[in-house]
C-alpha cells in the first residue's frame, strides 16, 4: 500500500510539473512576442524621428539598418523556441495582431524616407548618395523579412496549436489580418524599390540562372504531380501526406537556392540578366499555381468529409495545413531571393524598367498565394472546429 501511494505522488508531480511546464511555455511566449511588439514599436519611432539632409544621409540610416536587423533576429529567435504542442491562447494572437499591424508602419516610414532621398538627388554627392540608397534598400529587405517571418510564426502557431478547434474564430481572424498586413507591408516596400531603383546606376549582386531555372521547372513537376491526385475517402490520409512530402522537398529546395544566393552575394558580384529576371517572375506564378492546386484540395475534401473516417479527416487537415505553412514559407523565401539579386545587381540602371516589371509581378503573384494559402486554412481550421477533430 505504501509503495501504491508513493506511485502516486510520484505520478501527481509529474502531471502537476508537465502542466506547469506547458503554462510557462505558453507565458513565455505570450512575454516575448509582446517584447516583439516593444522592439518594432521602438523602431517605428526611430524611423519617424528620422529627417533626411545632405550632410545626416548615413548616420541615420545605417542606425535603422542596425534597429531593424537586430529585430529581425529577434523575430527569428523566438520564431525558432516555438515548438509543439502549444495551447494557443487570445492574449498572444492579441500581440501577434499587434504586431503584425506594426509592419506596415514601419514599412510607410520607409517609403516616405524614399521620397525624401529622392529630393536630395541634387545636393548629395554620388557617394553618400549611393550609400543612402544601398541602406534604403537594406532596410526594404529588413522590413520585408519582418513580414515573412511575422507570417511564418502566425503559420507555426496554427501547424502546432492543439486546441485550434477551441481558438478557430480567433485564429482565422489573426490569418486574415495577417495576409492584409503582408499586401501593405508588399505595396509600400514596392514603392520605396522604385524610388531607389531611379536614382541608381550600380549596386552589386549574384545572379543565379540555373538554380532558378532548375526551380522552375522542378516547380513545374511538383504541379504535375499534385494536380494527378484525385482524392478518396479511403487514401485520402495517405495521398495528402505523400503531396505534403513532395512540398516539404520542394520548400527544402527553394531554401537551399536562397542560402546559395545569400552566401554568393557576399563574396561576389555579377552582372543581372533579363533571363535571371523572368525566371523570377515564373518562380512566382509556379508558386501561385501550386497553392492553387492545395485549394482545390479543399473542394474535394469538403464533398467527402461525409464518407471519410474521423481520424483520416483529421490527418488529411493536418497535412492540408503543413502545406499551406510551407508554401507561405516558400513565398517569403522567393521574395527574398529576388530582393537579394535586386539588391547586389551591378548593372541594376540598365534592367531597371524590367526590374520593376518583375518586382510588380511577382507582388501579384505572391498576393494571390496568399489568398489561396488563407483560404486553405481557413476551410481547415472551420472544419477541425466543426467537427471537434
Amino acid at each position: 500500500m505504501f509503495d501504491i501511494k508513493n506511485r502516486l505522488k510520484i505520478v501527481l508531480f509529474m502531471s502537476a510539473c508537465l502542466i506547469l511546464q506547458a503554462g510557462t511555455a505558453r507565458a513565455d511566449l505570450s512575454q516575448d512576442v509582446q517584447g516583439l511588439v516593444t522592439q518594432a514599436q521602438e523602431l517605428d519611432v526611430q524611423l519617424k524621428n528620422i529627417t533626411l539632409n545632405p550632410n545626416l544621409l548615413c548616420g541615420s540610416m545605417i542606425a535603422a539598418n542596425l534597429s531593424a536587423h537586430n529585430l529581425v533576429n529577434s523575430i527569428t529567435q523566438v520564431n525558432d523556441t516555438i515548438a509543439a504542442p502549444i495551447q494557443i491562447d487570445s492574449v498572444t494572437l492579441a500581440a501577434i495582431d499587434t504586431l503584425s499591424s506594426t509592419i506596415p508602419s514601419l514599412a510607410s516610414e520607409n517609403l516616405r524616407l524614399s521620397l525624401d532621398l529622392k529630393q536630395l538627388v541634387t545636393v548629395t554627392k554620388a557617394i553618400t548618395l549611393k550609400d543612402g540608397i544601398v541602406a534604403m534598400l537594406q532596410l526594404s529587405d529588413d522590413i520585408g523579412s519582418m513580414a515573412d517571418r511575422i507570417g511564418e510564426m502566425s503559420d507555426k502557431i496554427l501547424v502546432m496549436s492543439d486546441n485550434i478547434g477551441l481558438m478557430a474564430d480567433r485564429i482565422i481572424v489573426t490569418q486574415q489580418l495577417q495576409s492584409q498586413n503582408i499586401l501593405l507591408v508588399q505595396q509600400g516596400l514596392l514603392q520605396s524599390q522604385t524610388n531607389a531603383l531611379s536614382l541608381v546606376s550600380v549596386v552589386e549582386t549574384s545572379t543565379n540562372d540555373l538554380s532558378l531555372a532548375k526551380l522552375k521547372a522542378d516547380g513545374d513537376l511538383l504541379i504535375a504531380q499534385l494536380s494527378a491526385i484525385i482524392l478518396n475517402p479511403l487514401t485520402m490520409k495517405t495521398q495528402l501526406k505523400t503531396a505534403a512530402s513532395n512540398v516539404r522537398s520542394y520548400l527544402d529546395e527553394v531554401k537551399s537556392a536562397q542560402a546559395t544566393i545569400l552566401d554568393q552575394s557576399v563574396h561576389s558580384t555579377s552582372y543581372i540578366s533579363t533571363a535571371s529576371l523572368i525566371n523570377q517572375q515564373n518562380i512566382t506564378i509556379t508558386l501561385s499555381s501550386i497553392a492553387t492546386v492545395i485549394n482545390g484540395y479543399t473542394i474535394a475534401i469538403n464533398s467527402l468529409k461525409t464518407v471519410t473516417s474521423r481520424q483520416s479527416l483529421s490527418d488529411s487537415l493536418k497535412s492540408m495545413l503543413q502545406m499551406s505553412a510551407d508554401i507561405g514559407l516558400m513565398a517569403n523565401r522567393i521574395l527574398e531571393m529576388g530582393d537579394v539579386i535586386l539588391a547586389m545587381s551591378d548593372n541594376i540602371g540598365m534592367v531597371a524598367n524590367q526590374s520593376l516589371v518583375a518586382q510588380q509581378i511577382q507582388s501579384a503573384n505572391i498576393a494571390t498565394t496568399q489568398a489561396s494559402v488563407l483560404a486553405t486554412q481557413a476551410f481547415a481550421v472551420t472544419l477541425i472546429k466543426n467537427l471537434a477533430l
